[in-house]
């Protein structure tokens, strides 16, 4: 089977054009290792969610960059396994992207 679903990812570091997202993995990993993570954003105010990474994310988190300064945006994530992607996660708590001396 997929993975299920991870937890919602946390935001922090976030700058006008950048932010750090963490997750945990799933609950359940399908009965096979994960094998790695799939990240997608959107602006808060869409409903087009938009991959961030093109290569499957080892790690339990990233830096993504390329956000617009003054946007509000939203985060998921999804784990893969052999049997395929899982269920994403529930979006991160929107945040605008700012730098926070800004």
């Amino acid at each position: 089977d997929v993975p299920g679903p991870p937890d919602a990812p946390i935001i922090s570091e976030i700058f006008k054009d950048s932010c750090q997202a963490t997750w945990s993995p799933p609950e359940s990993d399908g009965g096979a290792p994960i094998i790695g993570y799939h990240i997608e954003r959107r602006q808060a105010t869409s409903t087009r969610w938009v991959k961030v990474n093109t290569d499957v994310i080892e790690e339990l988190t990233m830096k993504a960059t390329g956000l617009n300064e003054g946007m509000d945006y939203e985060f998921r994530v999804a784990a893969e396994n052999k049997a395929g992607i899982g269920k994403y996660s529930p979006p991160s708590k929107p945040f605008k992207a700012k730098d926070p001396w800004g």
